[in-house]
């Protein structure tokens, strides 16, 4: 029997093989993590990945997509993502390659790339780090309101009926303080995540497949990616009370992904003609900027950028956050 596979790749080859230049692709090492040691120079969180063989070894996580579930394995997602656009992206970025600039895009791109899209948005390490920020914080938020009806004694009481177990009243009074705060933190299983990812594709399919595209080629300044290909928001000044800054079905949403180093797709809800354009200076450094400030751990280029290494000198968080007030 074929063991599950332990390296689960949130970032498949098959694409990040579109960012290779003269074979070569760099790394940066941007996450948090990575600034726990004073002693790590910039310079040494700049890798060099050699050749598609090298990109075994960068966009993975050990265990990512394994269920913890008997009679299911990390394969068996892996081979959804496969089906769900990974299989058939080369043939796609082929086709759009042959399209001349300014020509109308092809609904049939839309079709086969919507799906990747959605993989590419639900499979990575920050989108299971948003769904369980987004669980943990609205459980927290409840168990603060029971506690505030509970006193330190009626929790000592409750325990004992629960547990069969006596606690000090100190120990309650701690106890309580604490889920007052918010100070303590809840782990997930891996298969929380893994449900909301299956439960939410093909709605973000849906909602990406909606959308109006326009798809961008530029042979002189590269598009770049990360652990997080996949970035929207809504901008600054149309983010209000009833408006979040991740409201993907916001009529003021912008959506972007990399494709390959020479193409960059940019999605809206504005009602305009959906074309392959060329990529002015000015909107590839869109893409340049909004993906790098949205990634969790790892930027991804075809050279070494000086916009770039400034998220290895200095660390640079996501920038959104769930909370309730």
């Amino acid at each position: 029997m074929k063991k599950p596979t332990v390296r689960s790749h949130y970032l498949p080859r098959t694409y990040l093989k579109h960012f290779l230049l003269n074979d070569e692709l760099v790394m940066y090492k941007k996450g948090e993590k990575f600034f726990v040691d004073p002693t790590t120079t910039p310079e040494q969180k700049i890798l060099i990945v050699n050749g598609e063989e090298g990109l075994k070894n960068v966009g993975l996580q050990n265990h990512l997509y394994d269920p913890e579930v008997e009679g299911t394995s990390s394969d068996d997602l892996e081979d959804i993502f496969n089906d769900y656009g990974e299989n058939i992206y080369d043939d796609v970025i082929s086709r759009i390659e042959t399209l001349p600039a300014n020509s109308r895009l092809p609904q049939s791109i839309k079709d086969d790339l919507s799906f990747f899209f959605a993989t590419m948005r639900v499979r990575t390490p920050l989108f299971k780090w948003e769904v369980e920020q987004m669980d943990a914080n609205f459980r927290k938020h409840f168990m603060a309101r029971q506690m505030r009806e509970l006193s330190p004694e009626e929790l000592v009481e409750q325990y004992k009926e629960i547990d069969g177990k006596e606690i000090s009243l100190e120990m309650a009074t701690k106890v309580r303080q604490s889920f007052l705060d918010k100070d303590y933190e809840l782990r997930y299983p891996n298969g929380f995540f893994i449900k909301m990812a299956l439960m939410t594709l093909e709605m973000h399919a849906d909602i990406f497949h909606q959308m109006t595209w326009n798809i961008y080629t530029s042979d002189e300044r590269y598009f770049t990616t990360s652990d997080n290909p996949l970035v929207y928001f809504v901008p600054r000044e149309h983010i209000n009370a009833y408006v979040s800054a991740k409201s993907l079905t916001s009529p003021h949403c912008e959506v972007y992904f990399s494709l390959t180093k020479n193409l960059g797709a940019h999605l809206t809800w504005r009602k305009d003609s959906e074309m392959i354009k060329t990529g002015s200076r000015q909107i590839v450094d869109l893409f340049k900027f909004n993906i790098p400030r949205q990634s969790l751990d790892y930027l991804f280029s075809p050279m070494e950028m000086n916009d770039l290494k400034e998220y290895v000198k200095q660390y640079t968080p996501y920038p959104f956050h769930f909370s309730i007030s």
